[in-house]
């Protein structure tokens, strides 16, 4: 979708980004990253040229950006930002529709498309439609910027820091919905970030830059598991590698055949709907209770991260989480010893 050969740009004598080549491929979701000042910023805003390449060529598709004039390629590409750049004086709905405008869409399929796209962002139509962007949280605004960016369907999507001005509580949950609308919409995606947490849980491919060269541009397990060199391990960080690592591994990786009998160490109770009540065993210390009963909150589901399950044995001082499905019922079990016994 987005290919990038010898990618290079220079302001008199400096260089801020130096023949970096790299592919995205159709429905990925990339990731820019590395210190303050290392290109990845001035890389992004080269593909949808708000500002001109030095040297090199930035495909869109088999078509070089520079032969297609600015205005259509600013179609194909939408772009989402840290600050949003919401028009005060219009209303959300006015707002999401500016490209679908530009390119005259009927106004009933503008209509529709504005009441899908809040639907997707899990804001209802009916009430955020006819906001104005003051009367708009943080959230909120970051969401309605991203489905304006998403409004005429483009190729691919540019997102600069998009979550970076808001509170770790709601940058969190827009991280979780940006996961979730790429998988529905299977977008193809470049995203900036400098938070590497940020990076390994959104990403299927990573490029870490340093003083605007490529260092590596591999997948998240690979940069964890194999760096290209020293600098890739030391900005990943080597304190929390292993937690970082369960970050990009899931539950269903991990999980095994419920335990039900009474005779192993531990075992689940299940009600009649087969949701699973209470463990007996299971707690790797002899000052809490044998048993307990379960709650919704150190339950786990086979999309859930290692690194989150792991945090909820922790927690609640247990040695296995059950593994439930949508309906809630039983249909599996995650260990300490099953995260400890597998490779890296």
């Amino acid at each position: 979708m987005i290919e990038l050969q010898g990618l290079t740009k220079t302001y008199g004598d400096k260089t801020v980004v130096s023949d970096i080549s790299l592919r995205v491929e159709r429905g990925e979701f990339s990731v820019l990253i590395g210190p303050s000042g290392c290109g990845k910023s001035t890389t992004l805003r080269m593909i949808n040229r708000l500002i001109p390449l030095t040297q090199g060529r930035i495909l869109l598709g088999d078509e070089d950006v520079t032969r297609l004039p600015a205005e259509q390629l600013r179609r194909r590409i939408g772009y989402a930002i840290q600050s949003i750049g919401l028009f005060p004086h219009w209303t959300v709905a006015d707002n999401i529709a500016v490209v679908p405008n530009l390119l005259k869409w009927p106004r009933a399929r503008i209509a529709s498309r504005v009441d899908e796209l809040l639907d997707l962002f899990h804001l209802d139509a009916g009430e955020f439609r006819d906001k104005y962007p003051h009367q708009l949280s943080g959230g909120q605004a970051q969401r309605v910027g991203v489905a304006r960016a998403l409004a005429a369907d483009p190729e691919v999507l540019l997102m600069d820091e998009p979550f970076g001005a808001v509170d770790p509580l709601t940058r969190e949950v827009l991280q979780n919905e940006m996961r979730r609308v790429h998988e529905q919409t299977g977008t193809t995606v470049i995203f900036v970030t400098h938070d590497m947490d940020e990076a390994l849980k959104l990403a299927s491919r990573i490029a870490l830059l340093d003083a605007g060269r490529l260092v590596q541009y591999d997948r998240p397990i690979e940069l964890l598991t194999a760096p290209a060199e020293s600098f890739v391990s030391d900005f990943i960080g080597k304190a929390d590698l292993g937690l970082k690592l369960l970050s990009r591994r899931w539950v269903h990786q991990y999980q095994q055949a419920a335990t039900m009998s009474s005779e192993a160490p531990h075992h689940w109770e299940t009600d009649a709907q087969g949701h699973p009540t209470c463990l007996h065993g299971g707690r790797p210390t002899t000052d809490v209770a044998p048993s307990v009963a379960v709650t919704d909150d150190w339950t786990a589901t086979p999309g859930m991260t290692m690194k989150e399950a792991l945090s909820r044995m922790v927690w609640y001082r247990v040695g296995v989480l059950p593994v439930i499905d949508d309906a809630g019922r039983l249909v599996g079990e995650v260990t300490l010893e099953g995260v400890m016994g597998r490779q890296p």
